[in-house]
């Protein structure tokens, strides 16, 4: 992956989180406001580090750490590529997508087929 596959993953990260803001100030009605008000600021900082990213990117300073200057690894950017510092890439853990457990057990599908029936 180059600057150019990270740039264009970041441009659409940052019209994911648009949409997701635009969806959410017009659609979303009804959910907890604690709860709403917490998804939307992650969602906001997340859009701000995207385009942070990009205005590095516009001014030649991407893949600069911020508190060292030296160079950030593109191996490393490729998987955080919204990261300002060598100590970003310590907390890959907090990033990785893990699946949370869940119990399908009376779940039905679209069909109104349950997860019982599917297995057996």
């Amino acid at each position: 992956m180059d600057f150019f596959a990270i740039r264009k993953e970041l441009e659409l990260m940052r019209e994911e989180l648009q949409e997701r803001l635009f969806h959410h100030s017009f659609f979303e009605t009804g959910n907890s406001e604690v709860l709403s008000g917490t998804i939307m600021f992650h969602v906001k900082e997340e859009l701000h580090d995207v385009e942070h990213a990009l205005n590095k990117m516009n001014s030649g300073l991407y893949g600069i750490c911020e508190e060292t200057g030296a160079v950030l690894p593109l191996s490393s950017l490729k998987y955080l590529p919204t990261a300002r510092s060598i100590h970003d890439f310590s907390y890959k853990d907090q990033y990785e997508k893990k699946s949370l457990p869940f119990d399908y057990t009376g779940v039905t599908d679209y069909a109104g087929q349950s997860t019982e029936e599917m297995v057996h």
